[in-house]
């Protein structure tokens, strides 16, 4: 009896936006700890590096996933004729 392959498209997709929306979670946590040192130089600046970062990674999310949905749309047209 085969087996299906538990690897599909469709899990490992579900698996990378696992991991992406726990290290945001992880930066906004880290984020909010270093913002409660008040009046810290260092603290307003790690907090403004950390929203940056987290501001690129969300885009940079978004671009992929539309690059993906786009191929993907590629794929089945070619297929389709």
């Amino acid at each position: 009896m085969l087996l299906p392959c538990p690897l599909t498209p469709l899990l490992a997709a579900k698996v990378a936006g696992l991991k992406a929306t726990v290290g945001l979670l992880l930066i906004l946590l880290i984020k909010s700890q270093l913002l409660r040192v008040k009046m810290s130089f260092l603290g307003s600046v790690l907090g403004l590096v950390l929203t940056l970062s987290f501001l690129i990674t969300s885009g940079a999310l978004v671009v992929i996933s539309a690059g993906a949905v786009a191929w993907g749309l590629q794929q089945r047209r070619n297929a389709a004729t």
